[in-house]
């Protein structure tokens, strides 16, 4: 196949009713046909066919998924299908219509044969009928669960298998698009009422499997609570257990509260008539679970058990809770803090959107599934994510804590990159409130003190060591200085032909001593800026050839105008007192310290009293109450103290971009190495007014996507906030440059791909050499 010809793609499965595996079958249909490609579907049909063929594709019906004799002749007719269409992908998604795919394609010579692509979209039965999803070119596990099923029961080699996550449609579930006459219809329908409490909901059929029992049980705890809650399921061919869930409640003393209001054809309106969503299943995980992803989509905080799915698509704390399964009393607690805090359901709820837009969308989804075709199609083609599945790395990294800062947020979305890309992610750290974050994305946590400056880190240069040879560490990056120190000793207590190549980053100026110098011992050493890098040159006489720049980056779903809800603007203007009427907002964010240069913006703003203007300074002053309250003097001086908010810590910086007009970073007695203000602003569509130091030297296009001035010049800096107050159609173009400059230059992503492309040179070169 061309690498211009459209793929052609045939889908098989069982039937096109409803569930799971056929809602993602007719979304990689569907975008297969907008993308250009042919898409046909084999299945026995079903009330989803219209809405497939409405899509764009085609459907041929045939008994595919029947379990007798009547499915031998469809072996015929699918060879038949799959030459005349000169097929290039078949995809089978169910075991019955696997075996009668491959059966079809066995027939096939070899040129004219398709590539098989199978998907694992739950855990199978381990025997031989079962065995044959593991039978395609490339195997498709919906979870890192399932992934870890496909090994450990059929030994298939990581390389052959991709995991894609099941997306959700992100046109449906948006809450932006479900009118209010929808909710209050249905909340009409239900008979909730605004003075019953928070609406708790639970979507799943009426099965043993989705723990219904334990929601109840856990309910009949908080009946000094209010709340009223809704089960949202059908009870086909479970009629009896039905009618004991509902005698469950009546028992318990709660069936006035809760309601079985059977199946629902709107979901994004149930989701939005309810305060807090429930996933409860208790006696087998589920695979993925959509329930979960649908519910943080809409912008809804979730309770769900702490097994399955539900541990890479919620994070505990940040978008809801997670109990243990079978845990009433557990669920109870959680539910408790639900309905007792609605600020946190609220935070998590907003927290869960951006969650879900980067990694569970269709969209998503179906890119992926289909830049899989092609990396079969056109095997010779190399690019990074064909060659992460060809070389599945092992990555250990190394820091000191995981508790807030830089260096942390870029573990941690290295990390959730590698984990995704198929690779396996180990980090070792002194643990801190991040890692359930870490390993909800993907990456296994292990605590030791590798950055302990005291005799306790010795013993853990051993077990490094022993956990490098035990895990057979492709790569350890190293990212701080004392974790370098033990983990170099750590490898070099290892035999050469088993020790991993080593990685570090230079994330600032060190001081330049003895001490410092561990961070120039890796094979490759990365600087997070040309400064950093001119840095290490300079000081420590490191060849070019062992240096590599890698920028940090932004996260471009997060940090990105259009997720930004209108309701989320509102809500902080309101909460900082901001006017429209007062002037444009100036916008400071940085920890309140001597290093942030706050002290040189009052005294800028100071110079600029007879303009409009509103100023808001964005950090937390931890341990540093005495100059916060230096700064305040100040304003009074030089009288601007009624026009400069400092706001504290903020939950929300792309909403605090959004409400904000020009941001400033305005770092005077010490350069930042590189800086995520000025990148987050920009991204954003912010204009910056910067020092002309450090990062901002190389992440501010001056005249272009902001003003760079001298650092401590508040005279330059007030000139250049007079010119953005004065000029907002010069706001506007430097804030659409700067988009554009950050999406071309300083993304999660591709920080992410330089980062992997250096482990994956060491690791290929080592292979090429040593054969």
């Amino acid at each position: 196949m061309t690498a211009s010809r459209p793929m052609t793609v045939v889908q098989l499965l069982p039937e096109l009713q409803s569930g799971g595996v056929e809602r993602g079958t007719l979304e990689i249909a569907a975008g297969l046909a907008a993308a250009g490609h042919r898409s046909i579907v084999v299945s026995g049909g079903g009330r989803l066919v219209a809405q497939l063929e409405q899509d764009g594709s085609r459907h041929v019906q045939m008994p595919v998924g029947s379990k007798s004799p009547v499915c031998l002749p469809c072996v015929w007719r699918l060879r038949q299908l799959l030459i005349r269409e000169k097929a290039d992908i078949l995809h089978l998604r169910s075991r019955m219509p696997a075996w009668v795919g491959l059966a079809a394609c066995a027939t096939i010579p070899p040129p004219m044969r398709p590539r098989v692509v199978t998907t694992f979209h739950g855990f199978y039965s381990v025997k031989a009928y079962s065995a044959v999803m593991t039978k395609g070119d490339r195997v498709i596990a919906v979870s890192q669960l399932v992934a870890h099923h496909i090994q450990s029961q059929y030994h298939v080699p990581r390389n052959r298998i991709a995991i894609i996550h099941r997306g959700v449609d992100e046109a449906a579930f948006c809450p932006d698009r479900v009118s209010a006459d929808r909710v209050a219809a249905l909340r009409h329908q239900w008979q909730l009422s605004a003075a019953g409490g928070p609406t708790i909901l639970l979507p799943g059929r009426i099965t043993e499997l989705k723990g219904h029992d334990v929601f109840l049980n856990s309910l009949s705890r908080l009946q000094h609570l209010p709340w009223q809650a809704v089960c949202v399921g059908g009870s086909e061919n479970k009629r009896h257990h039905h009618l004991s869930l509902i005698r469950l409640a009546d028992t318990l003393g709660i069936g006035n509260r809760v309601r079985f209001v059977g199946h629902c054809s709107d979901m994004p309106a149930a989701y939005l008539a309810a305060d807090i969503v429930v996933s409860a299943s208790s006696t087998k995980p589920e695979a993925f679970g959509r329930v979960s992803i649908e519910a943080q989509a809409m912008g809804k905080p979730v309770v769900a058990t702490a097994h399955g799915g539900s541990l890479e698509t919620v994070r505990d704390g940040h978008t809801g809770w997670l109990v243990p399964p079978g845990n009433a009393a557990a669920m109870s607690a959680a539910l408790a803090e639900a309905i007792g805090h609605p600020d946190t359901c609220r935070r998590f709820g907003e927290n869960g959107r951006h969650w879900i837009a980067e990694r569970f969308t269709a969209r998503q989804m179906c890119d992926r599934t289909m830049a899989l075709y092609r990396r079969l199609l056109t095997p010779d083609t190399p690019d990074r994510e064909q060659t992460s599945e060809r070389r599945a790395l092992t990555v250990v990294q190394m820091l000191p804590e995981l508790q807030s800062g830089g260096v942390e947020r870029g573990t941690l979305e290295l990390g959730a990159f590698l984990s995704r890309q198929g690779h396996r992610s180990l980090v070792i750290s002194g643990g801190g409130r991040m890692v359930p974050q870490l390993e909800s994305e993907g990456s296994r946590h292990i605590t030791l003190p590798v950055g302990a400056k005291s005799p306790a880190c010795l013993p853990a240069a051993l077990k490094v060591r022993n956990l490098l040879a035990r895990e057979q560490a492709d790569i350890l990056h190293l990212r701080s200085r004392i974790p370098a120190w033990v983990g170099l000793l750590a490898v070099k207590m290892l035999p050469p032909a088993r020790r991993p190549h080593v990685v570090t980053t230079f994330h600032g100026i060190y001081s330049i001593n003895r001490y410092s110098a561990v961070m120039t011992r890796g094979e490759r050493v990365i600087a997070i800026s040309d400064m950093v890098a001119d840095h290490i040159r300079t000081h420590y006489d490191v060849p070019d050839g062992r240096i590599r720049i890698i920028y940090r980056g932004v996260d471009d779903a997060l940090f990105c105008p259009e997720t930004v809800q209108p309701g989320r603007i509102e809500a902080l203007k309101r909460k900082w007192q901001l006017d429209p009427r007062k002037g444009p907002v100036l916008l400071l964010p940085g920890r309140i310290t001597e290093w942030k240069g706050h002290d040189v913006f009052i005294r800028s703003l100071g110079r600029i009293r007879h303009l409009p203007w509103q100023a808001v300074c964005v950090g937390t002053a931890e341990g540093k109450s005495n100059h916060l309250q230096t700064l305040q003097d100040l304003a009074q001086r030089v009288a601007v103290r009624d026009r400069i908010l400092f706001a504290g810590h903020c939950t929300d910086m792309p909403t605090a971009f959004m409400v904000s007009d020009i941001a400033v970073s305005a770092s005077s007695l010490e350069p930042e190495a590189f800086g995520r203000v000025a990148i987050e602003a920009q991204a954003m569509g912010i204009p910056v007014v910067a020092t002309a130091h450090g990062g901002s030297l190389e992440t501010v296009r001056d005249g272009r996507t902001g003003w760079l001035v001298p650092p401590g010049d508040a005279a330059a800096m007030a000139a250049a906030l007079a010119d953005a107050i004065t000029q907002p159609d010069k706001r506007r173009r430097f804030g659409e440059n700067g988009r554009r400059w950050v999406k071309s230059s300083f993304t999660t992503r591709t920080m992410c791909e330089k980062t992997v492309a250096v482990y994956d040179a060491l690791v290929f070169r080592q292979a090429t050499e040593n054969p």
